[in-house]
């Protein structure tokens, strides 16, 4: 009950998080919300200790735990989170999986839009809409995972070997619904994962006697997370927006500025690379990040610890490309959009409107400002060059030359700087929210995302296909 406790000094004006929060130069808020991440490490290391022999009582510690958090940080406003988990569960006793789909999906975005509407400003504010976030997937998903039961159990409809892992033919009770919303490592920042891992995880059907194994894994995450998050502080403190919106910054060159907008974008992605790589140990320790077992390079099998992991850390600092970032960053987001949204378009027999329509949705889902769809938007149009360009050039002769001798070092260095540029370029309206301000920006960039990508389809693809086509003859 330590958030209650925290909060308690709050109200009595003795609490310590106001003054530490001025001290490192943060908001209150802010500093609450590390805390909570933080705290759930050592709620799973005391869970280990004292609960997990305990059946009866696993669920019920994360229940206390999660609600326990959510007062600290948003006091009664968590009742907000606490509506839309009613409703499924009503609504999941008395209407099939179909009807159940589209009243929990129309509920819950329209929840949260008004949510946003009601609380969100200009700056980075973190209120009950931002678990909120995290709940809207989780139970958007339960509810595609209960029709997936449902047409298991007819057995008139395949379903993919990703949809029968995660596939429901019973539907979770309240207590259940209610520890799988509040888990304390997952509440407040995600990662996603499915109830049918947390119903496994609960009926021990993960492999928890491997404490020396996953312990392991789960500091070095920890570790990790800390080096992101002192980093992200240091980054920050060099590369900032408050600059790039003033007049000094148009004073210097237009290459100094295209570099600097991609620096401050990469270190501004610290920030929530930190977090769930704090979350992600407090998943592991747990246990909760089961992931199955893998053979390795001496033919023994390992058990795996990745199952709630949201960043490939590799991936994302070695990217050379757009894909690379969505491969490695915000992983169970991205999982959720495949497998719930995008796949489920396929009626529109057109993956490139199915792309559309599930970037339209991400935007939604993060907000109504303008930034967020305009992020989107700038995804859309990069990775649909990217994948024409790369399908075209991968064919010739000089891109196969150009890989396969010391030409790769130098085309791996302008690559990167690619990347770093034009994610700084992309990532500015989502960090800025506001048109004037993504406006401003953008105009010292000289608008150079839009001329790069937005001509690729009626001018620089049919240039390079007319060279490809000449080279070849």
């Amino acid at each position: 009950m330590w958030g209650l406790t925290l909060s308690l000094l709050g109200y009595l004006n003795i609490s310590p998080v106001p003054y530490l929060a001025d001290c490192v130069g943060t908001t209150e808020p802010a500093l609450k919300l590390l805390i909570s991440i933080l705290a759930a490490y050592p709620m799973a290391v005391m869970y280990h200790r004292y609960i997990v022999t305990h059946n009866n009582l696993r669920n019920i510690f994360f229940i206390i735990a999660g609600l326990d958090m959510a007062f600290y940080n948003f006091g009664l406003s968590m009742v907000h989170n606490l509506i839309p988990t009613i409703v499924i569960y009503v609504s999941t006793m008395f209407l099939p999986g179909k009807f159940n789909v589209i009243l929990t999906f129309v509920f819950n975005m329209a929840y949260l839009l008004i949510g946003y509407i009601v609380t969100e400003s200009e700056d980075y504010d973190i209120t009950w809409t931002m678990p909120h976030c995290v709940l809207t997937l989780k139970l958007i998903a339960l509810s595609f995972d209960l029709w997936d039961g449902e047409k298991m159990l007819k057995g008139n409809e395949r379903l993919s070997e990703t949809n029968k892992k995660t596939a429901l033919v019973k539907a979770p009770s309240f207590s259940e619904l209610i520890g799988f919303i509040y888990f304390p490592s997952c509440f407040l920042v995600g990662p996603i994962f499915s109830f049918r891992r947390y119903s496994d995880y609960l009926n021990d059907k993960f492999p928890l006697h491997e404490k020396h194994v996953y312990n392991k894994v789960a500091m070095k995450r920890l570790v990790q997370g800390v080096a992101y998050l002192i980093a992200f502080q240091v980054g920050v403190t060099i590369f900032n927006m408050k600059y790039m919106l003033s007049e000094e910054f148009l004073e210097t060159s237009i290459f100094y500025r295209h570099i600097y907008c991609g620096l401050w974008a990469h270190f501004a992605l610290y920030k929530y690379i930190s977090c769930w790589l704090l979350t992600e140990a407090s998943c592991i320790r747990f246990g909760l990040s089961y992931n199955g077992s893998e053979k390795d390079g001496n033919g023994v099998m390992v058990s795996q610890w990745d199952g709630c992991s949201n960043i490939k850390l590799l991936r994302f600092e070695f990217a050379t490309k757009f894909q690379h970032y969505i491969d490695s960053f915000n992983c169970n987001t991205n999982h959720f959009a495949a497998e719930y949204i995008y796949k489920r378009l396929k009626f529109l027999g057109n993956r490139h409107l199915s792309q559309l329509f599930t970037l339209l949705f991400l935007a939604l889902w993060h907000g109504i400002r303008s930034g967020y769809y305009m992020t989107f938007f700038n995804e859309f149009i990069i990775i649909f060059m990217e994948k024409e360009l790369e399908s075209i050039i991968s064919k010739t002769a000089t891109y196969r030359w150009l890989w396969s001798t010391y030409a790769k070092y130098p085309m791996y260095v302008l690559l990167k700087l690619y990347t770093i540029v034009f994610m700084g370029w992309s990532l500015v309206p989502f960090d800025v929210k506001v048109f004037s301000k993504w406006w401003t920006v953008y105009s010292a960039l000289y608008f150079s995302g839009f001329l790069l990508f937005l001509p690729w389809a009626i001018v620089y693809k049919p240039l390079l296909l007319n060279l490809v086509r000449k080279k070849s003859d």
